[in-house]
């Protein structure tokens, strides 16, 4: 790479980098607001979007920004100063991988990426009633995460499950984001999204929901998912930025 297509990147970069940053103004919102305050359908429908859609497109840009300096540093044959061999640890230790030396190994890049925003909109749909349930009221908990620690979240009445409650809904989003990109339950959707990087094939909602094995114990959830897409889809895409990732 010559130095001025190095810096050339390193502007876009950053453009990248503070228009995730700015984003983060984005969610003021310490408390989901009761969506049950508006009457299910049409109009629920278009709040919970309104709300979510910008924070999960920020969370994104977010990735595709850490993703992007990933991958010009592998172009260049790793990680050169300190200041790049100090991002990258912090990058393996938010990504919960080990770094033994400056190269970009796959294993990380197959963690550090982007997960379609209609996927996420129809977990989101699916695990809190449209953002009506008590966990996302309660906790901005709009995925069914769970914690494992006494006293950690919300209990489920009657299960003893605990769910996690979040600060904002922006928090929510990330870790789980995070949790996919991470967790080992969720490794083979992270192979089929390298595979289809890797063949430069879109890498989409359907593609993925295939690979949520584990997310939830009902048989049918990938298919519930499915069905979800294909009704709300259009709606979502619709709430889309011009500037999403």
């Amino acid at each position: 790479m010559t130095a001025q297509a190095e810096s050339t990147w390193e502007t876009r970069a950053e453009t990248i980098t503070q228009q995730a940053l700015y984003r983060s103004d984005l969610d003021p919102v310490s408390e989901l607001p009761d969506l049950r305050d508006y009457p299910a359908g049409p109009v629920r429908k278009q709040v919970f979007l309104k709300l979510l859609v910008p924070l999960v497109e920020a969370e994104n840009a977010r990735i595709a920004a850490q993703r992007e300096w990933l991958e010009t540093v592998q172009t260049r044959g790793g990680a050169r100063s300190g200041k790049e061999r100090q991002r990258l640890a912090t990058l393996c230790q938010e990504y919960d991988l080990a770094c033994r030396d400056q190269r970009i190994t796959q294993a990380l890049l197959d963690r550090v990426n982007t997960v379609p925003l209609s996927m996420v909109i129809i977990q989101a749909i699916e695990e809190s009633g449209w953002g009506t349930s008590r966990f996302a009221r309660q906790g901005n908990n709009l995925f069914g995460l769970r914690c494992f620690k006494d006293g950690c979240g919300l209990a489920q009445a009657g299960s003893g499950r605990q769910y996690s409650a979040f600060d904002t809904v922006r928090d929510a989003v990330r870790t789980y984001l995070h949790n996919l990109n991470t967790h080992e339950a969720y490794a083979q959707l992270r192979e089929r999204r390298a595979r289809l990087v890797a063949q430069q094939r879109p890498v989409t909602a359907e593609a993925l929901i295939g690979a949520l094995e584990g997310y939830a114990t009902r048989h049918d959830y990938q298919d519930v998912l499915l069905s979800l897409l294909r009704t709300n889809n259009s709606l979502i895409l619709s709430h889309r930025s011009d500037k999403a990732v």
